[in-house]
């Protein structure tokens, strides 16, 4: 995109300028665009699962929904309560909108690249962290019961998910050796296209620790309890109505958008698939978008599935969930990465000499063998030991019987 306004205006301060514009631009028309989209998929979606019809009466097949809620949530009145903090009440759905957006600078659409930096899975880490402080700004400035208890869960939860979720990725960046989301794309280019991520030991479970991690981050069934509404009413959004309560909607869509952008680009190839590597011009690039819009779609419908069959978790078992299971799994992961990397790559030079004029088929199929068993028997003394303090939280002690 620069190098197009860099042609046709020739200075270079004003086409990354235009570049700029541009792109945040795009985002934000596509953002809600992509918003409605899944609004509608997922309440189609959820209505087949449970054989209910779902959102039929506004356009064909009820497509238009979205657009009659979107006018009708604009046209009802902004309230502010009384005693709340204004401008944190004000700020808190625009802080969360921000850190949405701002996630999208650097993910790609296929081939094509927003914004290469060397730091963007860094990026992609520190922005979405500030979608916690927009909740807990919403639940302490609303002047509500309802709304700070809402708020203080969500940053619980979201401190706690996050570890997981950052430890997931270090083994990415680890193996690839760049925090680069452009290098981690190209690092999955083998096998004409499919040398995904996901396919190996250390990226399966990788990709279940940081999927499931993302789906608290979002808020999303069985992790909704920020806004419980049988508990809380609707958490920290309780006392927000009319274009904030939009905008938390909004955000809180393309956060899960983002989430499935992000996972498809690391663990998914990005746009990479069959064809894609050939180097055919427009084919390839054509194909890898669809590839990716693919991805990021199918993903998203299993976020539908998973909402639409299991039930909201307690605080104790989510909590629980992220301390003694999932970061375990976690920091095993990153220590079998560093087998994983000294099997594949390290030689005489690095101590290994085992290793040394072996072929890299036979290193690659002996640190596929050697981290899928490491992995799968800590999985399961993992899951025995989270099995048994689950457990043992439920049997009331002697002195209180």
């Amino acid at each position: 995109m620069g190098g197009l306004w860099r042609f046709i205006f020739g200075l270079n301060w004003f086409a990354d300028l235009l570049t700029f514009i541009t792109v945040t631009t795009v985002i934000l028309i596509l953002g809600p665009l992509g918003m409605m989209l899944f609004t509608w998929v997922e309440r189609r979606g959820i209505a087949f699962m449970q054989e209910r019809r779902g959102p039929n009466r506004v356009g064909p097949f009820g497509l238009l929904q979205p657009v009659s809620e979107a006018i009708k949530t604009m046209t009802k009145e902004d309230i502010t309560p009384d005693g709340a903090d204004r401008w944190v009440h004000f700020l808190a759905p625009v802080v969360m909108m921000f850190s949405t957006v701002m996630v999208f600078a650097v993910i790609p659409l296929g081939s094509l690249y927003p914004s290469d930096i060397n730091v963007g899975i860094l990026f992609v880490v520190a922005v979405g962290s500030l979608h916690t402080l927009g909740m807990l700004m919403a639940g302490w400035g609303s002047n509500n019961k309802f709304a700070l208890l809402g708020g203080m869960r969500a940053a619980a939860q979201m401190i706690s998910y996050e570890i997981p979720q950052v430890m997931s990725l270090v083994v990415i960046v680890m193996w690839v050796g760049s925090m680069s989301v452009r290098k981690v794309i190209d690092h999955q280019t083998a096998f004409y296209g499919m040398g995904w991520h996901i396919f190996t030991p250390i990226g399966f479970l990788a990709f279940v620790v940081f999927w499931i991690s993302s789906l608290a981050e979002g808020e999303r069934t069985p992790f909704d309890i920020p806004e419980a509404d049988s508990e809380i009413v609707a958490g920290y959004m309780t006392e927000y109505s009319g274009m904030k309560f939009a905008i938390f909607y909004l955000a809180n869509y393309m956060t899960n958008l983002a989430i499935c952008s992000v996972t498809a680009a690391i663990f998914l190839g990005g746009g990479n698939g069959p064809g894609t590597t050939l180097g055919i011009p427009l084919i390839s690039p054509l194909l890898a978008i669809i590839y990716f819009i693919v991805k990021v779609f199918g993903l998203f419908l299993f976020m539908v599935f998973i909402r639409a069959t299991l039930p909201r978790l307690r605080v104790d078992q989510l909590m629980g969930l992220a301390w003694k299971f999932l970061l375990p799994l976690a920091l095993v992961n990153i220590f079998t990465t560093g087998i994983w990397i000294a099997i594949t790559r390290w030689g005489l030079a690095q101590g290994v000499g085992v290793f040394e004029g072996v072929s890299h088929p036979f290193r690659f199929a002996t640190a596929f063998v050697v981290a899928l068993l490491i992995n799968l028997g800590m999985f399961a003394v993992v899951l025995r030991l989270y099995r048994g303090r689950s457990e043992s939280t439920l049997v009331a002690s002697p002195s209180v019987v």
